[in-house]
């Protein structure tokens, strides 16, 4: 119910829920399309994205969380957790069927050595992080990130672009062609001579605070859009674009606060009342216009009609603090083998979707180990 096409208005609060959460973008692609209603992923990320790239169930591959202070032992040289070397990526075989490779956003399946990132696994541009969270705006992967801290006290800044001539990290140059004109302070920077400590919404203090084209997910969309108006369209595009919404920390501009109050007030819903509860319909908010920008990109490109579009989260929402997703009417959510952990909301849509199937529903078992091999056949 974290989805506007599953806002049927049952459930506890259903009518309120309806106003809280708006997500027409995804709604209409999914009943443009074909709607997976028994998809299954699992029950937390680094697993069902392991399991993503190399085709194998979450236990054949990786169990557990990527954090730097992980390990694999069907890795033993690995250092930290991930899909094992010795395993082929999905890009990796399009890329070798001619397909020009680019991954955008969140990895979470390794990065102990070259070989286990983005790069090493077939992706021939990647821009985004490597572990199952950063912050928002500054990129760090402190405790509200990870939940964790690791061997090196949440020290790391993980913002990343691999690509033929650059390894490294997201410098203020590269920040700047992805549209933020304004320093983060990520590093206690002399330009700004201040202490990372911004808040929820991109701000130091009343002073100090970052616009919204320096929001994470504002960039990875600027580079998205980027890449699709860039692509030479004699070549077949894998386009990965995995966005961080709606992971914690919750952190999103204002300026979505302040429409998801003016939407609710429209809809004739009462003031949401939790602080993490507004975060998390805002942040659905902008992960629907972000993916109505990359379909309006790609139509404006003369790619839309032989684009297949495939959507899947890769765990249920997390329904404890600060999570505030809601699963209803499945069990459970997030680090649970219930339903509500495991089977996710999915879709296909494009025009490559056969006239004949568009608006269906799917109800057969897939899992999301499946698409390795869908997309390799």
């Amino acid at each position: 119910a974290n989805w506007g096409l599953h806002n049927d208005g049952s459930g506890p609060h259903g009518k309120q829920l309806q106003a809280e959460i708006h997500s027409p973008n995804l709604d209409g692609l999914a009943q443009e399309g074909v709607l997976l209603d028994r998809h299954y992923a699992f029950r937390i990320c680094s697993p069902a994205r392991s399991s993503l790239m190399s085709g194998r169930l979450p236990m054949h591959v990786n169990w557990v969380n990527t954090g730097i202070t992980d390990f694999n032992p069907k890795d033993p040289v690995s250092g930290s957790s991930g899909i094992p070397r010795n395993m082929t990526g999905m890009a990796s075989k399009l890329k070798s069927a001619g397909y020009k490779t680019h991954m955008i956003g969140k990895w979470d399946a390794g990065s102990a050595t070259p070989e286990h990132t983005p790069w090493g696994r077939g992706f021939e541009n990647f821009v985004g992080y490597l572990q199952h969270a950063n912050d928002y705006w500054q990129e760090g992967i402190g405790l509200t990130s990870t939940g964790e801290i690791d061997v090196c006290m949440d020290k790391f800044v993980d913002f990343h672009v691999y690509n033929e001539t650059f390894k490294g990290g997201v410098t203020p140059a590269i920040a700047r062609e992805m549209g933020c004109l304004k320093d983060n302070a990520h590093n206690q920077s002399a330009t700004t001579g201040l202490d990372p400590g911004i808040n929820a919404t991109g701000c130091v203090n009343a002073s100090y605070c970052l616009p919204d084209s320096c929001y994470e997910e504002a960039m990875l969309r600027t580079r998205a859009v980027s890449v699709i108006q860039g692509h030479d369209t004699s070549h077949p595009l894998f386009l990965f674009y995995t966005s961080h919404l709606l992971h914690t920390p919750l952190q999103v501009p204002d300026s979505y606060l302040q429409k998801v109050d003016r939407l609710v007030s429209e809809k004739g819903g009462q003031p949401i009342d939790t602080a993490n509860r507004k975060l998390y319909a805002a942040m659905t908010l902008y992960l629907d216009d972000t993916v109505g920008e990359l379909v309006k990109a790609m139509k404006a490109k003369g790619m839309w009609d032989n684009t297949l579009v495939v959507f899947s989260s890769d765990n249920g929402g997390p329904v404890y603090e600060p999570g505030s997703a809601n699963n209803h009417p499945l069990k459970g959510g997030k680090y649970s083998d219930w339903e509500g952990g495991v089977r996710v909301n999915a879709w296909v849509s494009g025009g490559f979707v056969p006239k004949a199937k568009r608006g269906s529903t799917y109800s057969g078992v897939m899992s999301i180990a499946d698409w390795y091999g869908t997309f390799c056949e």
